[in-house]
């Protein structure tokens, strides 16, 4: 069994050879490092909480591919400084999608919606949203919040595609059915949320 205290070289080593003490080991040592980097970026726990971990699930599968020789600390930062710029573009290509879908309203429609009308819907929603059951507010967040697939959303909380699609099928017809004595609310949602 490895001590804690094993020297990177081990550590890697041990890891790629299915230690899971090794990979506990690595976890403490460069965890809180990479928890503070991220943080630094995103300003957001709960997303800088999350690349760590997709972070050390990486480190994980490539177990086997990991060269001794190389520095450790070195790849988990690109690591996580890559998912950092991926969630920047993800929020970028959003916001562009949402600026693209209210100016081709407005242009036909002649309509305009302000950004507190639209703030005011999201806040709506997402406090429907919070009293939905937990694993269909949880596939709701992943698909909407985050943009997730309906596979990638289906492999992530290891259930099936089918499951992702019933349960946000049920998340829509609870938001329209909250939402349907505001018409204006529910055209800003299909326009910019749904």
């Amino acid at each position: 069994m490895l001590e804690k205290k094993g020297t990177e070289r081990e550590l890697i080593s041990a890891l790629a050879n299915n230690e899971t003490k090794a990979f506990e080991s690595l976890y403490l040592l460069y965890g809180r490092k990479l928890l503070v980097f991220v943080n630094g970026y995103l300003n957001s726990k709960d997303d800088a909480e999350e690349i760590v971990q997709e972070v050390f699930v990486k480190l994980w599968k490539k177990r086997a591919e990991l060269e001794t020789h190389d520095s450790l600390k070195g790849y988990l930062f690109t690591i996580a400084y890559n998912a950092i710029k991926k969630r920047f573009l993800k929020i970028k290509r959003e916001q562009d999608l949402k600026q693209n879908y209210a100016l081709e309203y407005m242009h036909d429609s002649g309509e305009t919606v302000s950004e507190e009308t639209y703030s005011e819907v999201i806040r709506q929603i997402d406090s429907i949203v919070e009293q939905m059951p937990e694993k269909r507010k949880q596939v709701f967040q992943l698909c909407k919040k985050e943009g997730l697939s309906i596979s990638e959303a289906a492999n992530y909380l290891n259930i099936s595609e089918k499951t992702v699609k019933n349960q946000m099928t049920s998340a829509y017809q609870t938001i329209r059915e909250q939402l349907k004595a505001n018409l204006h609310v529910l055209l800003v949602l299909n326009l910019f949320y749904l």
